[in-house]
């Protein structure tokens, strides 16, 4: 186990690596962070996307330990230094998306009750779907929690979709269930320009993440699998149910981006109407990944988190 850093973008100090076993026994990379304040203001637990990892979110980390708080990160199995689940080490791969729900309990199970409270839950994209799975099956954990363009509906032309959805399902059932989509393979995304890219419009940040994937290659994760795609349909579409929303207790704050590429907007609107505490923020000058966008983006998002998180109960 090890944190990767580039002599541009340091880990922020304290922190301390934890190996965690999931109730299944696949292992899981994980690291916190101590508050470096007297009177701890609580726990954030930091739930990443996709292809991402620990060390992404540096910058984030430190952003959420200047506020009080302490820090849990992890990377989720398949990705990251956690470890992989198909036999193409950079096949985004999951057998059931429900294993990510193990991976969650075990890092709130295993590393959250040394940790000061109350605990708050981020997630983003895929880390933000699978926070909500965890908020409407265990309601009484976190005290608040906040998203980045959770994974509620995959953005893609209604006509793609028609043919995505079905072509999934089939190509799992057909023994294909590891086999990448049309053009996973070999998609890390680090030789993608940045002009090419569909998750920020911020060049520094964009560069700095590819950095530290060629620093440690092991990082990497290229595009998803079959079987992922089938099970991410399903869970979404569970997710959208109207039912789904009315399950989730605490204060929910979920921030959306206007030109986000990767997931459509639409449904986190209709989720949060459905949240006994809910609120959506909506910004019109960014893409997907808006804790990785430039600084006036981060600056509104911090603002409208800072609100949120200072809110009363």
């Amino acid at each position: 186990m090890r944190l990767t850093e580039i002599a541009e973008y340091p880990a922020p100090p304290g922190w301390t690596l934890h190996e965690v076993s999931a109730r299944d026994g696949v292992t899981l990379r994980a690291a916190t962070w101590p508050a470096t304040t007297p009177q701890p203001r609580g726990t954030i637990v930091v739930c990443t996307g996709r292809t991402e990892f620990i060390e992404k979110y540096f910058e984030f980390i430190g952003e959420i330990l200047s506020r009080g708080y302490a820090v849990v990160c992890f990377d989720w199995r398949g990705q990251g230094l956690s470890q992989r689940v198909a036999a193409d080490r950079t096949a985004g791969h999951v057998k059931r998306f429900a294993d990510y729900d193990l991976d969650l309990e075990a890092i709130v199970g295993q590393l959250l009750p040394a940790m000061p409270k109350p605990y708050v839950l981020f997630g983003h994209s895929m880390g933000g779907h699978i926070a909500l799975r965890y908020l409407a099956s265990h309601p009484d954990t976190f005290a608040r929690a906040f998203l980045s363009a959770p994974m509620l509906k995959a953005w893609m032309p209604a006509l793609l979709r028609l043919v995505s959805v079905p072509l999934a399902g089939t190509m799992r059932m057909l023994g294909r269930g590891e086999g990448f989509t049309p053009g996973g393979a070999g998609n890390d995304g680090i030789a993608t320009p940045f002009e090419e890219n569909r998750v920020t419009t911020d060049r520094a940040r964009y560069a700095r993440n590819n950095a530290i994937l060629k620093a440690d290659p092991e990082l990497a994760l290229c595009g998803p699998t079959w079987g992922w795609a089938a099970e991410a349909f399903a869970s979404m579409r569970m997710l959208r149910r109207r039912s789904f929303g009315r399950k989730i207790q605490c204060p929910l704050l979920i921030a959306g981006a206007a030109h986000d590429r990767i997931v459509n907007q639409g449904p986190d609107v209709t989720l949060i109407r459905n949240v006994k505490r809910g609120l959506f923020v909506l910004f019109s000058d960014a893409e997907h990944e808006l804790v990785q966008e430039r600084d006036e983006v981060r600056r509104v998002f911090w603002t409208a988190a800072d609100a949120f998180l200072s809110s009363p109960l």
